[in-house]
C-alpha cells in the first residue's frame, strides 16, 4: 500500500438511500472534483470502489455506492478509510505528498542535521515539524526558510532555523 495514499474516511450514512458522508483529511484537497479511482481496503488488499455519484456538501461529500442502496448497508462503511494511487497526482513543480516528506533528514545551510521531519501542519504556509533528541523546531516552509526538497535522497535543506527552535 505503499503505492496509495489515504485521503479521507466515510463518517456515516446520509439519509436511507445508501448515500454516505465522506471527508478529506485535507480541507483544500480536490481529490474528489475528478474522475480519479477511489480504493478501500479489504483483506490486506485494496478494492475499488464502484462509485454511482459524488457531490460536495457542507461538511464534505456525499458518495452513493454501486450496490449500496440502503442506511443499514451503508454503515458498513462507517470510519471506513479512503485511499488513492500516488500515480494518479498530478503535483506540480514544487509540490510535494505531507506523506512523502514525513521521515526526510533535514540539514542547515552548514549542512549539519537538525533532525527529522515529523509533522506537516496545513495552512496559508504549511508548516514543517522537525524533531532531534536536543531539539524540535516548528518552520514555516516558504521560500526564506526552506532552500530544497530533495525527496529522492531524503533531504530537506532549511536556513533560519534557529528562529523556529521550541
Amino acid at each position: 500500500m505503499n503505492d496509495c495514499i489515504c485521503i479521507g474516511e466515510f463518517i456515516k450514512p446520509h439519509g436511507i438511500c445508501g448515500e454516505l458522508l465522506f471527508t478529506t483529511y485535507n480541507p483544500l484537497s480536490d481529490a474528489l472534483d475528478s474522475d480519479i479511482p477511489l480504493f478501500v481496503e479489504e483483506n490486506c488488499e485494496l478494492g475499488r470502489l464502484e462509485i454511482e455519484k459524488i457531490r460536495r456538501v457542507n461538511k464534505g461529500y456525499l458518495i452513493k455506492l454501486c450496490g449500496v442502496n440502503s442506511i443499514e448497508s451503508a454503515e458498513n462503511f462507517k470510519k471506513v478509510p479512503v485511499y488513492i494511487k500516488k500515480t494518479d497526482i498530478n503535483l506540480k513543480r514544487g509540490e510535494y505528498l505531507i506523506s512523502d516528506l514525513i521521515g526526510l533528514s533535514c540539514y542547515n545551510e552548514n549542512d549539519q542535521g537538525i533532525g527529522t521531519v515529523s509533522q506537516i501542519y496545513p495552512g496559508e504556509a504549511d508548516i514543517i515539524e522537525i524533531k532531534s533528541n536536543e531539539a524540535t523546531y516548528l518552520i514555516p516552509m516558504t521560500e526564506n526558510n526552506i532552500s530544497f526538497i530533495d525527496i529522492k535522497n531524503s533531504k530537506i535543506a532549511v536556513k533560519n532555523e534557529e528562529n523556529y527552535k521550541i
